[in-house]
């Protein structure tokens, strides 16, 4: 990972999990996810912050649980929309 691309990772877990602060109303620490669609190549500039548990421990996380699961859950058409999310929380948050 390049500096600009490290750069820009660390704002986006710096907003907190976008799902917890869209549905929930929360700011809690997060990690990264990279948005894809399949196994092709993954873009450090194309990436969510989501907390483990919507990430990759609850049963109803994007990797625990399926993604389709989750996005059914949280009414998402796909995953891109998890980018939409993220951006306007770093706006509202200036980064």
């Amino acid at each position: 990972m390049n500096k600009a691309e490290q750069r820009h990772v660390d704002k986006v877990a710096a907003t907190g999990c976008c799902v917890c602060r869209k549905f929930h109303g929360l700011k809690i620490a997060s990690e990264v996810h990279h948005i894809a669609i399949g196994s092709g190549k993954r873009s450090h500039f194309a990436t969510v912050s989501l907390c483990p548990e919507h990430h990759r421990n609850g049963p109803d996380s994007f990797h625990g649980g399926g993604s389709r699961k989750f996005l059914m859950r949280y009414k998402l058409p796909s995953e891109y929309h998890l980018l939409i999310i993220q951006n306007e929380f770093m706006a509202i948050d200036n980064l």
